[in-house]
């Protein structure tokens, strides 16, 4: 039982790594494949362009509440990749506090061609009340964001996440997406976890035993997590998580559940299944019903959907060779690379897939395309193994795992600038990223 266990988890952890999880059903061996067909690099780790230069006003206020919400809108802005941050060294002479005008000009002197303050300070009834504000300077003196609000003291995190993505609304023309959070599995001793962590990284915290092993997590409507777990070597079994509650998802599957997925608008359910010593993805109702297979490899895991409702999944089999990335049945990643953990990013210029590809020595690069393969171009090139990418609620950026300049963790990549950042040291598979639910009428930025 064991060692089937082995055999079962070593599948679902390598078809979303790019690993050889398909070596049975993989064409004959042949010559190493020529790595042009991944495209050409686009990121060259040096800044391509001149960033605009955004002044975040600094906290001078004792106050936690008000530090918190200046430090999580600062590192918001510089995972984003798409403003030069000034340095709190160079901020003029002045006042700081809630009240406090901003002196625009003082600031203009600096170099800035964008102000931003934050600031936060208690209200009635154990409440905090937050203020966003933000001027660019080429439309004016008066500011393009101004908004104050009321919130519950364990709201503070999260409602400066959603003040950087309407900062950026503002600043921009289309809002952020760090008011989410991701969830993943993770090594732990001899088995795995899931874990959920807020945008930039903070707030890890694990969500199954110790004991079992569970994989492959995903996002639900409402916040609602689904997973595998296996307790004693016992077959992966649907679970969701709603709130404090783990219970199982009726589906009708005795055998092994690899990994699922639902559609953009939650009402459709992709489920990966052992079946008959290979795997399929199935499509049913968000409940578990009315499942219909719809994968046309021999082996088939790791769904996700576009935007637009394509489902693409890692498959595999001797016609088509090692594990590809499939769209709607058809193969959307080279052949002779095997591919994994597939992700669709909804971006500026339209929806892009993005997966990890093996480029041998134990090494996995980033590539991404157009919805259906086409137009690839490559992400990481030369820079440890890069694996489990995840795409950002507004399509900006995308995070993955890397072992990269020996500071292994979770990276952020600007989809814009091409830019990467380091968000936290935490390493980890079948990476989700989803926005967190709305907030209340009156917590709304």
């Amino acid at each position: 039982m064991l060692k089937r266990f082995s055999i079962l988890l070593s599948f679902s952890i390598a078809s979303g790594a790019a690993g050889t999880a398909f070596a049975q059903a993989a064409a004959p061996a042949q010559p190493a494949p020529d790595e042009t067909q991944l495209g050409e690099i686009v990121v060259t780790g040096n800044k391509v362009e001149k960033l605009p230069k955004i002044a975040i006003l600094p906290s001078l206020s004792p106050d936690l509440d008000d530090v918190v919400v200046r430090s999580v809108v600062r590192r918001d802005l510089e995972i984003s990749g798409l403003f030069e941050l000034i340095s709190d060294k160079h901020a003029p002479p002045g006042l700081y506090d809630f009240d406090d005008p901003v002196d625009v000009a003082a600031w203009q002197k600096t170099g800035a061609e964008a102000i931003v303050k934050v600031a936060a300070r208690a209200a009635k009834g154990g409440k905090v009340e937050v203020l966003g504000l933000a001027y660019f300077l080429d439309v004016g003196k008066d500011p393009v964001y101004q908004k104050k609000l009321i919130v519950d003291k364990a709201l503070v995190r999260p409602t400066a996440h959603r003040i950087t993505d309407a900062l950026l609304g503002a600043l921009t023309g289309r809002p952020g997406g760090f008011a989410s959070q991701f969830v993943l599995a993770s090594k732990w001793s001899k088995t795995r976890r899931v874990f959920r962590m807020d945008a930039d990284g903070n707030g890890l915290t694990p969500l199954t035993e110790p004991t079992d092993t569970a994989i492959a997590p995903t996002w639900g409507p409402n916040g609602i997590i689904l997973y595998s777990n296996s307790r004693n070597y016992s077959p992966f079994q649907l679970f969701e998580i709603v709130g404090n509650l783990h219970r199982p998802l009726n589906v009708p599957f005795k055998t092994s559940i690899y990994s699922t997925a639902y559609n953009k608008d939650f009402t459709r359910l992709a489920v990966a299944v052992a079946e008959n010593g290979k795997s399929a993805i199935y499509v049913g109702n968000p409940d578990g019903s009315y499942m219909q297979k719809v994968s046309n490899t021999e082996l088939a895991t790791h769904p996700t959907w576009s935007p637009s409702g394509k489902l693409a999944w890692v498959g595999g089999d001797p016609k088509h060779g090692s594990q590809r990335i499939y769209v709607d049945g058809k193969p959307a990643s080279p052949q002779g690379f095997p591919a994994g953990a597939p992700t669709f990013c909804d971006t500026e210029d339209g929806v892009r897939l993005a997966y990890s590809v093996s480029v041998g020595n134990d090494r996995h690069d980033l590539v991404m395309s157009g919805e259906t393969g086409q137009g690839m171009v490559r992400l990481t090139q030369g820079q440890g193994s890069n694996t489990y990418p995840a795409c950002s609620p507004d399509g900006r950026l995308l995070a993955f795992f890397s072992t990269r300049n020996k500071k292994e963790g979770l990276y952020a990549m600007s989809l814009k600038r091409f830019t990467t950042i380091q968000v936290t040291t935490q390493m980890g598979e079948s990476l989700r990223w989803a926005a967190l639910p709305p907030p209340p009428e009156s917590a709304k930025p």
